[in-house]
């Protein structure tokens, strides 16, 4: 059994406690502790949602779940950049599955759950900004329930910046794309289509010319599936190592999660990362 405990103070004066409470976690956790009775307490005494409360109350919740892990462990050694009670950050290498799947269950997410377990911490994560398999780089990772939805839509609470190095002289030095993606029903591969699939923002910019292949900077306003590698391909630049969008020969797809930030909740701070692409 896992608890996620909520401690808050009350902003508002003459309030229900439903209505704080709405404040500070999302619908569907709130949802999820009315459809589990799970008692709200307010200065240490059980109240109901409907229940008036003023400001300075301290309000705490205990909410507790069951956890299944159906996946074996292994030990890894996880490259971490940073870490406290509610976010891990971690750069992912390259060739590596961000969660498991049944033809490949080997992946970041068992690695993580060794390391908090080896660590004797809470063992409920969730992946917020999952990378392809070839794609290297920082990954956020909430250690709880509630720490993930407040990063919740991660590309409205997140700042992901990319760094890939493509085929070609890119034409334009910044631009937009806005395509909508759809995946082939035979396979994993997605395409830009007219008007299915779903809507897919990326902001681009050049960040070095090179004689055969330019170095770009990607931030997405969008987390489509493949969405990088569909834009540059699009584009006619695919990223170089790219066997799926191109026609490259090099060994590793090119493309890095170079830059993550968002807003900690938990300790009212921007968190700010940054490592280098080596391209």
């Amino acid at each position: 059994m896992k608890t996620t405990i909520i401690d808050f103070i009350c902003e508002n004066e003459k309030i229900e406690l439903r209505n704080e409470l709405k404040q500070h976690i999302s619908k569907k956790f709130y949802k999820n502790l009315k459809s589990s009775n799970t008692p709200i307490y307010v200065n240490g005494k059980i109240l109901l949602g409907y229940e008036l409360i003023h400001k300075g109350d301290h309000i705490r919740v205990e909410y507790e779940r069951n956890e299944k892990i159906n996946w074996p462990l292994y030990e890894s050694s996880i490259d971490i950049v940073f870490e406290n009670d509610n976010y891990l950050v971690v750069n992912k290498r390259s060739g590596l599955l961000s969660i498991p799947t049944k033809s490949e269950p080997f992946s970041l997410y068992q690695e993580v759950l060794y390391y908090l377990k080896k660590t004797k911490q809470n063992m409920s994560v969730s992946i917020l900004n999952r990378l392809d398999k070839e794609t290297k780089g920082l990954v956020v990772i909430a250690k709880n329930r509630l720490a993930s939805y407040y990063l919740s839509p991660t590309h409205e609470k997140m700042i992901r910046k990319y760094e890939c190095l493509c085929e070609g002289i890119f034409e334009e030095e910044s631009g937009k794309i806005i395509t909508y993606i759809d995946k082939n029903e035979d396979s994993n591969k997605r395409f830009v289509s007219d008007n299915t699939g779903k809507l897919a923002v990326s902001n681009y910019k050049v960040l070095k010319y090179y004689e055969d292949k330019t170095l770009v900077e990607f931030v997405l306003e969008t987390g489509r599936t493949h969405q990088i590698r569909v834009h540059t391909s699009y584009l006619g630049h695919p990223i170089i190592g790219d066997k799926m969008y191109g026609n490259s020969s090099n060994i590793n797809l090119c493309l890095c999660s170079v830059y993550v930030s968002f807003y900690d909740q938990f300790e009212k701070r921007q968190i700010e990362l940054r490592i280098g692409s080596d391209y």
